[in-house]
């Protein structure tokens, strides 16, 4: 988000579409999105885009509002409203750090190096295989 938080959602995402040069300016690319978001049952705004070319910024700025956008690290743009209605996704709250004790190496700890008996060992002491 724009404060800096970070927020794993999988939207409907859009990739850039093209309407032939001769049929440009006619309204159908704007005939074509509509009826996208109708069907998808989504608001333009909560739609993240791949790697928009300019024409479809421009496309969106135009015909949808959308022209406060916020680039992603993933190459993708998000647009303002992109968070306004969503639920939060239930955070998990970090692990509290332990308090400091010291590290025992795991084949000296008690519950491992006690015998079984008088001179066994759980394990063989120094023996070492040929």
């Amino acid at each position: 988000e724009r404060d800096g938080s970070h927020v794993e959602v999988e939207p409907l995402c859009v990739l850039d579409f093209y309407i032939h040069e001769s049929q440009q300016r006619r309204g159908l690319g704007r005939e074509l999105f509509r009826e996208m978001l109708q069907r998808e049952r989504v608001q333009p705004e909560k739609l993240a885009v791949d790697r928009p070319s300019e024409k479809l910024l421009g496309f969106l700025r135009k015909h949808f509002g959308l022209c406060d956008l916020i680039p992603q690290v993933n190459n993708f743009v998000i647009f303002e409203g992109f968070f306004s209605t969503r639920t939060a996704p239930a955070r998990r709250p970090f692990p509290r750090p332990r308090p400091e004790e010291p590290i025992k190496p795991y084949s000296l700890s008690e519950r491992d190096c006690k015998g079984r008996g008088r001179g066994q060992w759980a394990w063989p002491v120094g023996v070492v295989s040929g």
